[in-house]
């Protein structure tokens, strides 16, 4: 899996696993993960997975401009 690094300007700048949250809550790479479940995926028990929903809610706010 490649990274991705995310530029936000002055404030600096992130990198991003692409598919990391598909593999970890088994949804094949080509089905879009609903809302829903990234809602259910920040209740987690595992917090890397409740980080990587979070980053998900945020990267899809990021998107809509």
């Amino acid at each position: 899996m490649k990274t991705r690094t995310v530029s936000l300007g002055s404030k600096g700048s992130f990198k991003t696993h692409p598919g990391a949250l598909h593999k970890a809550l088994g949804i094949p790479l080509g089905e879009p993960i609903g809302q829903g479940r990234i809602d259910k995926a920040e209740n987690s028990s595992n917090p890397r997975i409740q980080r990587m929903a979070r980053s998900a809610k945020g990267l899809t706010a990021m998107g809509k401009k």
